[in-house]
């Protein structure tokens, strides 16, 4: 439907011009030239004025329209999705259902906090049915590098805010504003869960919890700077920290996962897939 607004619209003012032609016969050439002109941009002036509406008319009525529009701009702000979406067209379906209804009651702008912070969870809703159950049976290699990016995408977070930083190390939401350094460590991150997901294995179980707490116990020792007996106690606390602390120990977490051997890094990571 929006890619034959245009073709209504020039078929408009075309109509518009022949019908001038019809009603001036017998005038000169310039007149007839002059008032046909007149017509197609008076008739295109209206087309244009009147598409805002006619885009919202289709928009709450066809939700194949509106999730061509939706769909186009999410894609064009993360390429990435086509490759997600390309795994399982249950992804495209549930996150179509998802963000419609929000996206029509709410009727703010994509930079809207608001709007944002919606669309954000319904994406992580999906993301945690559809493909975290799937890409946490990856291989070692592929869920070791989705885990790699996390201190990649902290520090872009912690660029905009310390809020922003804990935020996201909190909840695995992105709220903020749509930010360059942020978008592209996020998309770093999709293309390695879509490598995780086509990696998937059966046979690739979760640790025991035995394998678990030593593989965390090891990281403890790698942190950087060490964690202290202040900075343990953090940890069991660690949701009413303030903000710039739950960033800086998550960071530091994170780092010390990353210098894990590969098996006990991905036990770490396929974990935190698990629970999404």
């Amino acid at each position: 439907m929006q890619s034959l607004y245009p073709v209504i619209s020039a078929l408009g003012v075309g109509v518009a011009v022949a019908l001038v032609a019809q009603f001036t016969k017998g005038r000169s050439v310039t007149r007839r030239f002059v008032l046909g002109f007149v017509a197609a941009l008076a008739v295109g002036a209206g087309f244009a004025v009147a598409r805002p509406q006619f885009e919202l008319f289709a928009f709450e009525r066809s939700d194949d329209y509106a999730w061509s529009i939706v769909r186009g701009r999410m894609i064009a702000q993360d390429p990435v999705l086509l490759d997600v979406f390309a795994l399982d067209p249950a992804i495209e379906t549930d996150l179509r259902k998802g963000l419609l209804p929000i996206l029509r009651e709410q009727r703010g702008g994509m930079n809207d906090p608001a709007m944002l912070q919606a669309v954000a969870k319904a994406a992580a809703s999906t993301f945690r049915s559809k493909v975290m159950p799937v890409a946490q049976r990856g291989s070692d290699d592929a869920v070791a590098a989705w885990g790699d990016g996390t201190v990649a995408t902290l520090l872009a977070f912690r660029t905009v805010s310390d809020e922003a930083c804990a935020d996201y190390a909190m909840t695995g939401v992105n709220r903020t504003s749509p930010n360059l350094r942020v978008d592209a460590a996020l998309s770093a991150r999709q293309r390695a869960m879509v490598a995780a997901y086509k990696s998937s294995d059966p046979g690739n179980k979760l640790p025991s919890g035995e394998e678990l707490g030593a593989a965390y116990e090891h990281a403890r020792t790698l942190a950087q700077p060490p964690f202290e007996e202040a900075d343990m106690a953090a940890f069991r606390d660690l949701k009413d920290q303030p903000k710039a602390r739950q960033c800086d120990l998550m960071l530091r977490l994170f780092g010390a996962i990353d210098r894990l051997p590969l098996r006990e890094k991905a036990a770490i990571y396929r974990t935190i897939m698990a629970n999404g």
